[in-house]
């Protein structure tokens, strides 16, 4: 996912829960108050429908979004006879926010979800968007790829489509380069997860102070370094990212998570990891930043190694362990969906597609308005910095590529790899698929047993995925109130679910 202009890292995903809609589930074939007209023209005399598209942001709402969404509605409505009102919300306050406005009948057309797709689904909160797709947004379905789009599909419905960004991920570690210069490390020796302690052992004997990994305020290294597909929850996984085979499994209970942690707790007693890393709160680029570790274990991308850089403030370089994969999670974890609200879901869907297709829309949306919040770098296409006296501190205007729409559409700002865009399309083609790509649990028959082991979870994971415990003595009793939970019925019902999703679509 892309980030600039220094805003907030945010959580890979953020719960957001409208229980307004709790029960009203949409039928899958009712569009009868749909207007199904698209292109330019608009009927004689008919009025521009007014889409408000509701989004989390992480600073304040920027100072000239007023500025930015007229000159987008020129656009819009010379192409679409529709305009639209952004209505960016904090992100500490989105999911209160967007169930008032949905209880209180407001009108609400288009939301970004982070992470929690599948929820909104199932408490009715979302348009079946399939249904009118290729008829007002065919365009956004060739954008995604037809394998990519179908991963949004329940039921065989789509309800939402995700952003174009990094669809699928890889894993590796990311530490300051002036370390590796200074001391010489060989990051050609580094192939898989074990082979990071080539590089803790030199941390630890020539930088006293500095631990080799920090995983903070991620819930811990496992909750970013994956080694499995999670199906949605991490209770009931495909092991090897779902590549091998569609048998789930109790993860924690397997052999290979054994073994991970019994490494962790290794990492730990040997001093190569933070001793408070199942309390501390920091967010890893802020520890190594302060010089306290060299670098963390994470999930990446092309462009993964500049990102970072920026916000440690120092140049990062990156090791990559495993090849990458996608899985319905990463696709889904940010998607945009038209709300049941909505009084014309056809028209928001036309909006939506320009968001896929339009790159001065994209970049409007993105950057803002060229001249006052970018300028273009030596006269080059898709290269932009600020203008003089603008900085990120005093921008008049601020967005999130990665999370509206095409970002392969948007500007590269200076400093990125110009193609990063191109790589990034090429990353996505070419990236492993896990067997179960476009599979969505439903835990409703297992929410009782789903909450009582998330509990579990909380209490547990952290703490033996940190080294700070001793296996032998806390691994079986967090195995032993997993059980207690329900865990083994839930793996059940997901290989129910998994079995006759793969044969209603010929998945062996």
């Amino acid at each position: 996912m892309k980030r600039k202009c220094g805003w907030v890292v945010m959580p890979f995903l953020l719960t957001l829960v409208m229980t307004a809609c709790d029960g009203i589930a949409p039928s899958g074939d009712d569009s009868s108050n749909v207007n199904n007209e698209t292109g330019s023209a608009a009927a004689a005399g008919e009025e521009p429908y007014e889409i408000v598209y509701a989004y989390p942001i992480f600073e304040s709402v920027p100072a000239d979004i007023q500025s930015v969404q007229d000159e987008m509605n020129k656009v819009i409505q010379a192409k679409i006879n529709a305009t639209v009102k952004l209505l960016p919300i904090s992100n500490s306050a989105f999911t209160n926010q967007i169930n008032l406005m949905m209880s209180g009948g407001e009108k609400l057309d288009m939301i970004v979800m982070l992470g929690n797709y599948s929820n909104q689904v199932s408490k009715g909160a979302l348009y079946p968007i399939g249904n009118i797709m290729e008829e007002n947004a065919q365009g956004i379905i060739d954008a995604l790829g037809e394998e990519y789009y179908n991963a949004t599909k329940i039921n065989g419905m789509s309800y939402g489509v995700p952003s174009i960004r990094d669809l699928a991920q890889d894993f590796g570690f990311v530490l300051r380069k002036d370390v590796v210069d200074k001391h010489g490390i060989d990051l050609s020796q580094v192939r898989a997860f074990d082979d990071f302690e080539k590089i803790f052992k030199v941390i630890k004997e020539k930088e006293p102070g500095m631990v080799g990994a920090t995983n903070l305020g991620n819930g811990s290294i496992l909750s970013t370094y994956r080694f499995n597909d999670p199906l949605g929850n991490d209770l009931g996984v495909l092991l090897n990212h779902g590549l091998d085979d569609l048998k789930v499994v109790n993860w924690f209970a397997s052999e290979q998570y054994e073994r991970i942690v019994r490494k962790l707790r290794e990492w730990y007693l040997a001093g190569y990891l933070p001793k408070d890393a199942a309390t501390n709160p920091e967010m890893n680029q802020a520890v190594v930043k302060s010089g306290m570790a060299a670098g963390w274990l994470s999930a990446m991308k092309p462009g993964f190694e500049a990102q970072e850089s920026r916000g440690v403030g120092t140049e990062m370089v990156a090791v990559r362990t495993a090849q990458a994969v996608a899985k319905t999670d990463t696709v889904t974890n940010v998607t945009i969906g038209v709300a049941t609200s909505s009084q014309n879901p056809a028209k928001t869907l036309q909006f939506l597609n320009l968001m896929y297709t339009d790159k001065e829309i994209v970049n409007l949306i993105d950057w803002g308005i060229e001249g006052k919040h970018y300028v273009k770098v030596d006269g080059r296409d898709n290269v932009i910095t600020y203008p003089d006296g603008v900085t990120g501190e005093n921008v008049g205007y601020k967005n999130y590529s990665w999370m509206q729409g095409n970002q392969f559409l948007s500007y590269v700002f200076e400093g990125d790899d110009p193609d990063v865009y191109k790589k990034m399309e090429e990353f996505n083609k070419s990236a492993a698929k896990s067997k179960a790509l476009g599979f969505t649990f439903n835990g409703d028959a297992v929410k009782n047993e789903v909450a009582a082991c998330t509990a579990v979870l909380e209490q547990y994971r952290r703490v033996i995925e940190s080294g700070e415990v001793n296996v032998d003595k806390m691994l079986p009793e967090f195995l032993k109130k997993l059980e207690d939970a329900g865990i083994d019925k839930i793996v059940a019902e997901k290989q129910k679910q998994l079995d006759a999703w793969a044969a209603s679509n010929g998945v062996k």
